[in-house]
């Protein structure tokens, strides 16, 4: 008598503990923890960037790459994809943080919308901040169009 308690105590400890075990995957597989608007098991922010023209991803800093990618993050429901667009004004000359550089950014909304900046002209050392600037305030002006209820295809802030 004593044996057979011992197994069915020792079937229902079994029973109990991969049920817990089980939950406990479940959930961490279904939760979904966030990181400013992206998740920590996927990349997305990181594919939504990219690069085109004179200065590809290799010329940019891991620092510089990594606080676009941030702000990506905290709009990652309303990003699709964006493409820095750079030119070099001399292409012969040494890059330094002096160099002028003339940018644009495009931008694919979640919605299909387009979002175009301007061609704008910067320094090499403050490319990174001018191009976040300048998204800033096209993703709050595409915000404020959308708040409003109008539909929005393609957009050029020259603001």
């Amino acid at each position: 008598m004593i044996k057979r308690r011992n197994k069915n105590s020792e079937r229902v400890r079994n029973v109990i503990l991969v049920l817990l075990a089980v939950g406990v995957v479940i959930i961490f597989f279904n939760l979904d923890i966030m990181q400013k608007g992206e998740s920590v098991f996927s990349r997305t922010a990181t594919n939504k960037l990219n690069f085109k023209g004179d200065l590809k991803r290799k010329a940019y800093s891991k620092k510089e790459v990594s606080r676009i990618i941030k702000y990506i993050k905290r709009h990652n429901k309303v990003i699709d994809t964006m493409t820095v667009e750079t030119s070099i004004q001399d292409s012969y000359k040494k890059i330094t943080s002096k160099s002028p550089i003339v940018f644009e950014v495009h931008m694919i909304m979640q919605g299909g919308a387009t979002i175009s900046t301007p061609t704008r002209r910067t320094t090499r050392k403050e490319l990174v901040a001018e191009v976040l600037a300048k998204v800033n305030k096209d993703i709050k002006a595409y915000n404020k169009l959308i708040k409003e209820g109008k539909k929005v295809k393609s957009l050029v802030n020259t603001m």
